[in-house]
């Protein structure tokens, strides 16, 4: 029994590898989040740290700008970087957001999803007027 069962969730996984993946991250995330999360900020901030540093020389030696004059204009490039990305991505989470809420909507204006949300309104508005009066 239990080898058949390996079997298909063997054929599941290698049929979806990318949700076996997700799956995977999720529940790594979810056990070891707390010790995995902030050591891939430092690893983060460490590689932006090196970028800035080779960009701040190549300014320094390909323009001639002084230290102080290569660390403002990466300053002010990376503060335009940050906002484009922060719009981009709060575009595409809107749209995502919107396509969700239509197929949401969707589902709950058909007419089997309708009679359920009346029966369940029914029996709560019962309920809580017995609740009330008892």
């Amino acid at each position: 029994m239990s080898a058949q069962f390996f079997e298909q969730l063997k054929a599941v996984c290698q049929h979806n590898k990318k949700t076996t993946c997700y799956i995977g991250v999720f529940f790594i995330l979810v056990f070891f989040g707390d010790t995995l999360l902030p050591f891939i900020g430092h690893c983060l901030h460490l590689l932006l740290e090196v970028i800035e540093s080779a960009l701040e020389h190549f300014l320094e030696a390909a323009f001639g700008f002084s230290a102080r004059q290569a660390q403002v204009t990466l300053f002010y490039s990376f503060c335009i970087l940050m906002g484009y990305s922060t719009w981009y991505v709060g575009r595409k989470a809107y749209f995502a957001a919107l396509q969700g809420y239509e197929i949401v909507l969707a589902f709950y204006r058909s007419p089997r999803v309708k009679a359920w949300i009346k029966a369940i309104l029914m029996f709560g508005a019962l309920g809580t007027t017995v609740y009330i009066f008892s």
